[in-house]
């Protein structure tokens, strides 16, 4: 859970082979498979191809092949050693013993997006322990560190039988299993191995040379698209020099795939005229002075005729300010928390039946920073409460939001613990006893181990639950396993009346806790799969349904926005609505600057619905249909330039607008305008504008409404 992003820049938390339901731009080409040559006069007619390549675009698919039947010496022209020495002995290419994990690959051919590379091999060794891993390379990107997937065996040797792996290999030391298994090989056991892959689809077979018995058949889906893998060139692997390759050929698809390079989402698909859209400043009242060192969400809060504003002085000072709609003069109640470096410690507001205004805030895994009113709409009663319920579950406490029931009852929320094995607790307020108490006995959302993987952690990043049209409130939420904000996974949802009894979109009853992979699932995003916590917005169309809309990778790497719908079954409809080439890979801890923030989405006048974003700091909207299809892309209705323009000097300031937690009201929009500079991970800044940024509150509305 996290606050809203800034309008006009947003940051997040990043402590922080099931495929989607649906996925309209999946594009599948035909598997490839090449047979080895056996004839030398078929091997003669292909080494002339390896001396005169054919051009990728001239054709729809390229074979190569190489039997090695040359002088001994270098490998050849064509060849790179990318890692350790090899050499051609006796018409069979080898490695030297040293370095580990030694490749090397055929260069004038790029790989496409569907391939099958081949290999003979035989594996040799003075005193055979079963380690003497070779095979063949593929998608291998890089120079001196190299990434790319490998198919390794070893015949039996010592106490070991002969096995097979499918790995992913990192900066060239580092192996992940993908797929893994024994074979019938003893020492000395020629062998074929053949990689195939035809987008996330790996094809895997080993046979006997000699006898052409299978050893090894089968497959393996890449959960999604891995940029640093794609393309590149095919070759020959050896972990321990002990291999002898008689014959390499590979056959793939043209043209050949680069990784996704920069994010580009600024391509011009013309104007869309945005019904309604024409805002104006309809009312300034300035606030004071706010921190500008980073980005921290500061909230305003209207409530009748009283709006409270709660933000960090210059000095850092926690603040809580209290007007009435009629009055421009405020009356504020500093208090004693006092903010660091941390863009995590947003302050959030909610009021409670008697009208007692609740602060809650500052806090990074740190015990709870919490005070409250004695006297409705009198902030200088502000006192604090250290403890809310049980201090041993208060401890370490991050994300804390309040919410109000339909009966108007204040409910509070906060994750206790760390990312990557959190517990999320909701709190019950009664004002009779002024105290609190569990909305239910055990926590909302339980990380602790799956039927997958019972020794796994995660933690649940959820968005506040809306109260939506239809008069259910409604939750998303994404888990985490890691502080790395990469893994991020499986996007979820419920709804509820009474944020105690959860179900479902189709209306079937949900138990609680949630645990991983349980719920209601959206889109089973998996880790790496580019979807990101905060990032996943709650909307709804005209029938009053909810519409989730957010970013992941595609099947070919690259950034996308989708949008998702309830179908009434339980299923989910799906859309990817951009259509951008490139990627932000983003990742690691601390808080992140965005290069793109979804802002939510609204229906329109003219019934069509307006999914909002930024992405490299420019406001647009991807507008669609009833159903889910894109319409348009163009530029954000502009709020005035009045206040979206940058006026300090100090450099890289930008403006940070946050709307009134009570939401739009007859009139407009209340925001609350201050400018800071962006984040830069948590980490203390050395210079920054140290007298602070002026902080207003700014009602926004039709040019009719003044």
């Amino acid at each position: 859970m996290h606050p809203q992003p800034c309008l006009t820049s947003g940051t997040t938390d990043t402590e922080g082979t099931i495929m989607p339901m649906t996925q309209r731009r999946r594009r599948f080409l035909p598997r490839l498979r090449a047979t080895l040559i056996a004839s030398a006069a078929a091997l003669a007619s292909m080494l002339v191809m390896l001396s005169a390549p054919v051009p990728a675009s001239a054709v729809d698919q390229v074979t190569r092949t190489d039997d090695f039947e040359r002088a001994n010496g270098s490998l050849g022209a064509n060849w790179v050693s990318d890692r350790g020495t090899w050499s051609i002995a006796s018409g069979e290419a080898l490695s030297a013993a040293t370095p580990t994990n030694a490749v090397a690959t055929y260069r004038p051919v790029q790989l496409g997006s569907s391939y099958n590379v081949s290999a003979h091999i035989r594996i040799v060794s003075s005193s055979p322990s079963g380690a003497e891993w070779s095979g063949i390379a593929a998608n291998v990107q890089g120079t001196t560190s190299l990434d790319y997937y490998v198919l390794r065996v070893t015949t039996a040797g010592g106490a070991r039988t002969g096995q097979w792996q499918l790995l992913k290999m990192a900066a060239s030391t580092t192996p992940t299993v993908l797929a893994q298994g024994n074979m019938n090989a003893p020492y000395g056991t020629s062998l074929e191995l053949n990689l195939g892959r035809d987008g996330t689809d790996f094809t895997v077979s080993v046979r006997n040379s000699d006898s052409g018995a299978t050893l090894v058949d089968t497959s393996y889906t890449l959960p999604i698209t891995d940029p640093t893998r794609v393309g590149g060139s095919a070759g020959l692997y050896s972990n321990t020099g002990n291999l002898r390759a008689k014959s390499f050929t590979f056959t793939t698809s043209t043209p050949a795939i680069s990784p996704p390079g920069t994010l580009d989402c600024t391509v011009d698909k013309g104007s869309y005229d945005f019904p309604g859209a024409q805002r104006q400043v309809l009312q300034t009242i300035p606030v004071g002075t706010t921190w500008a060192g980073m980005p921290v969400t500061q909230r305003v809060l209207t409530h009748g005729d009283d709006q409270y504003v709660a933000y960090y002085a210059a000095d850092r000072r926690m603040t809580i300010a209290h007007r009435s709609l009629s009055d421009n003069s405020w009356t504020t109640k500093v208090l004693p928390s006092t903010l660091g470096w941390d863009s995590h410690n947003y302050i959030s507001l909610g009021l409670d039946r008697d009208g007692n205004l609740h602060v809650s805030g500052n806090m990074h895994n740190v015990a709870l920073v919490y005070f409250r009113t004695t006297v409705p709409g009198d902030v200088t009663s502000l006192i604090r409460v250290t403890t809310m319920i049980d201090a041993s579950t208060e401890n370490s406490v991050t994300y804390p939001e309040f919410i109000n029931r339909q009966d108007g009852s204040l409910v509070f929320s906060y994750r206790n613990g760390g990312s990557g094995d959190g517990v999320t607790y909701f709190n019950a307020y009664d004002e009779a006893s002024s105290a609190w108490s569990r909305l239910v006995d055990e926590p909302l959302f339980d990380g602790e181990g799956s039927d997958d993987n019972p020794s796994g952690t995660w933690n649940a990043y959820f968005e506040n639950p809306a109260l939506g049209p239809d008069g259910w409130f409604h939750m998303i939420w994404v888990w985490r396993d890691s502080p790395d904000a990469a893994t991020n996974s499986r996007l979820s949802y419920a709804k509820s009346r009474n944020l105690v009894d959860w179900f479902d979109s189709a209306g079937h009853a949900l138990t609680t806790p949630f645990r991983y992979g349980e719920a209601d699932v959206i889109d089973p995003v998996p880790d790496g799969g580019g979807l990101l916590n905060g990032n996943s917005k709650l909307g709804f169309d005209a029938e009053g349904t909810p519409i989730i809309s957010y970013h992941k990778y595609d099947d070919d790497g690259n950034s996308q926005i989708y949008v998702a719908r309830p179908d009434g079954s339980g299923a989910w409809d799906i859309h990817q609505i951009s259509d951008w080439k490139g990627r932000w890979s983003f990742g690691g801890g601390g808080s992140l600057a965005f290069t793109v923030s979804m802002l939510g989405s609204e229906v329109m006048e003219d019934g069509n619905i307006r999914v909002d974003f930024t992405c490299s700091g420019e406001p647009r909207s991807i507008v669609i249909d009833g159903g889910l299809y894109p319409v348009a892309e163009a530029a954000t209705p502009a709020l005035p330039a009045e206040i979206t323009d940058v006026r300090g000097t100090y450099p890289g300031l930008e403006v940070r607008l946050q709307a009134d937690l009570a939401g739009r009201n007859d009139t407009g929009t209340y925001y609350l305008r201050w400018e800071s500079l962006p984040a830069n991970q948590d980490k203390p800044r050395t210079d920054w504008p140290e007298e602070g940024s002026a902080l207003e509150v700014v009602l926004v509305g039709p040019p009719s409404a003044g």
